[in-house]
């Protein structure tokens, strides 16, 4: 009779493990994107291919949350704070300027950029090899 007992008793815990398991894979994350508006919205074509390529699907192990300045780059500082409020897992700035204003308005959340020029000389990374800030340290994958 202990027998009866203690396999079901094991096949149950099994079964909750692998169903733990498979609810820590299925984490959505949740990714902001400041952007300027217009042609800018390329680069979130290209971000969602690059993704799709290393086998990522959008709604499915992630989530992009977008705030289109429209141009106006004195709202990028206060959409970085709202997406940070937001709890999002990382920004992605697309431009220089919106770069340099989410990182003067966030202080939790890794930014990842897209510019033009140099980052050191922008003042958003310390240098290449240690580039430091939010980043440093906190591991986001889509695993």
């Amino acid at each position: 009779m202990g027998n009866k007992i203690v396999v079901p008793f094991l096949a149950t815990l099994v079964l909750a493990s692998v169903h733990l398991a498979q609810a820590q894979q299925a984490k959505m994350y949740r990714v902001g994107v400041i952007l300027e508006g217009g042609p800018y919205y390329a680069v979130v074509d290209g971000l969602k291919y690059g993704l799709r390529e290393f086998g990522f699907e959008e709604g499915r192990q992630y989530v992009l949350e977008i705030r289109d300045l429209k141009g106006d780059r004195h709202a990028a500082e206060e959409a970085a704070r709202n997406l940070e409020r937001g709890k999002v897992d990382l920004i992605h700035a697309v431009a220089t300027s919106v770069a340099i204003a989410a990182k003067r308005a966030t202080t939790d959340v890794p930014i990842v950029f897209v510019m033009g020029g140099d980052p050191v000389v922008a003042g958003l990374v310390e240098s290449y090899a240690s580039p430091g800030g939010a980043t440093h340290g906190h591991p986001l994958s889509f695993e």
